[in-house]
Order: structure tokens, then C-alpha cells, then sequence
């Protein structure tokens, strides 16, 4: 439960520094020097650990999951430059709904009325949020669910490599795809940061592989019933951030729909957990007691 605090302090305070940092150094650029220097963090694990470290047969699909990834955060980026800290985060919330909605129209997989009707409700908390047609709907909300749903797609090919690769070998393989991706990306809006703009991109790629370190170890280490309510706590963050830094006063409304998208979403995925629990064949008993 710590874990998952402590890694929800950190993705918003990541979120904060993104939002911060854009108005000096483009979206683009931003996620080429996370990528970049979260690379230069995770290189000497692996100069200490060996190449066994980083061993996979399934290359391709690493590949598959970086490029997608990149490109989901890079619009992410330019989306939380537009948009204010606690509505990019309750749309952010929507993410198992995408997974769950990819997995039904393209996969085939077979949901019960419960899971469709959590669904529904979820879809309904963030129409409160985005609210079409009582308000125009900004860019920034658009290019949030946009990149909301290409990491929902990305969700499912971590779900695949999570039966054979490690949480590290993941990691690195996607800050191994991010960074080439990101600077090609970053080229055309390349400006030279200043060395303060430096120091917080720094200071972000290690939030964020901290972050993501943390957040992998309080589900090695607790239930998913357990920790996952723990992280609706990126909503106060991220409106504690907003109002300290940006002015940002959060909406009732916003805060509203968050609520619900977080409750949908986190009994989808209680959901599919207790399912998975059921379908898994008893292990058997060979103590002989």
C-alpha cells in the first residue's frame, strides 16, 4: 500500500513537471529526454546484472509495445499541456475501460452484463467530464482520450508479455524503443533547453522510473484489492498540484466524473481478477500432509 502511494505521488508529480516544463520546451522534446534519461538509469542495472538481465525471445513484440507506448505518451504530453492537471487525470482513469472495449470488439472476448453495465458507467463519468454538447470539446480533452486509448491497446500487450518477461526487462526494452522514436519525433521542434529545464528533466525521468518501479512492486506484493483503491489518491495530487503551481481550481463536475470513471474501471478490473482467480486449476498438494 505504501508502494502504490508513494508511486501515485510520483506519476503526479511527473504530470506537474510535464505541465510545467511545456511552456518552455515542446511536448516532443520532453518525452525524448525522459525517455532518454530513463534510459541512462536502467544502463548501468544492466552493465551490473549481465545481458542475461535483458534476455527475451519475444523482441518483436517489445518492439510492438515501445512504438505504441511512444506514441501514446507523446500525445499525453501535448495533452497535459492544454488541459489542467485533474481532468487529464480523471480521464486517465478510463484507461481499463479502452483495454476492456478493445477487448470485445477486436478480440472477442465474451463480457457479462455486469462488466458491460460498469462499462456504461464508466463512459457516462467521462461524458460528465468532457460534457459534448454543453461545452466544446478542447483539444486537449481529445488528444487525452486518444492517448488514453492506444495505452489501453498497449495494456494488453503488457498483459501478454507479463506471462514470460520480467518488470525490468519490459521497462527497459520500452525506454530502448521510446528514445529513438521520441528524437526523431522531437527533431522538427527542437529548442535548446535551459540548464534549469535540464535539471527537472532529470528530475522527471527519475520520477517516473521510480514511479514505475514502485507501482510494479505493490502488485508483487499485495492484492489487487488491496492497493488498487489507493489509486484514486493521483486525483488529489494532481489537484494539490494544480492549485499550488498552475491556478487551477478543479471543477465539481471534473471531480465527479473522475469518481465514477475510477469506480467503473477499478470494479472491471476487480472483476477480471476474481474471473482469472475462478478459471486458474487448483495446484495441488504435494507435502503429503
Amino acid at each position: 500500500m505504501v508502494c502504490v502511494l508513494a508511486s501515485t505521488l510520483c506519476f503526479s508529480t511527473a504530470s506537474a513537471l510535464i505541465r510545467g516544463l511545456s511552456g518552455s520546451v515542446p511536448p516532443p522534446e520532453i518525452a525524448f529526454f525522459r525517455s532518454f534519461f530513463g534510459l541512462l538509469i536502467l544502463l548501468p542495472v544492466v552493465g551490473w546484472y549481465g545481458a542475461s538481465a535483458i534476455r527475451t525471445e519475444r523482441l518483436a513484440l517489445h518492439g510492438i509495445r515501445g512504438a505504441l507506448h511512444a506514441v501514446s505518451m507523446i500525445i499525453w504530453f501535448f495533452a497535459l499541456s492544454l488541459v489542467p492537471l485533474a481532468e487529464a487525470t480523471a480521464l486517465e482513469f478510463a484507461a481499463p475501460l479502452m483495454t476492456t472495449m478493445i477487448a470485445i470488439l477486436f478480440l472477442g472476448e465474451v463480457v457479462r452484463a455486469r462488466r458491460l453495465a460498469a462499462l456504461a458507467i464508466g463512459i457516462a463519468g467521462v461524458l460528465i467530464v468532457v460534457r459534448p454538447g454543453f461545452e466544446s470539446v478542447a483539444l486537449g480533452q481529445l488528444l487525452c482520450l486518444v492517448s488514453v486509448v492506444i495505452w489501453a491497446a498497449c495494456q494488453l500487450i503488457i498483459r501478454e508479455l507479463g506471462r514470460t518477461e520480467s518488470a525490468f526487462v519490459q521497462g527497459f526494452y520500452t525506454v530502448a524503443v521510446f528514445t529513438p522514436i521520441t528524437a526523431a519525433v522531437a527533431l522538427p521542434f527542437w529548442v535548446w533547453p535551459s540548464p534549469s529545464s535540464v535539471a527537472l528533466l532529470v528530475v522527471l525521468a527519475a520520477v517516473s522510473t521510480v514511479g514505475i518501479w514502485l507501482y510494479g512492486e505493490a502488485f508483487r506484493r499485495a492484492e489487487m484489492s488491496a492497493i488498487l483503491p489507493l489509486e484514486s489518491t493521483k486525483l488529489i495530487w494532481s489537484v494539490g498540484y494544480g492549485l499550488i503551481f498552475f491556478a487551477e481550481e478543479p471543477e465539481l463536475l471534473t471531480l465527479a466524473g473522475g469518481a465514477i470513471i475510477f469506480a467503473a474501471a477499478a470494479y472491471i478490473t476487480f472483476r477480471e481478477a476474481l474471473l482469472s482467480r475462478q478459471a486458474a486449476p487448483p495446484t495441488s498438494d504435494t507435502t503429503g500432509v
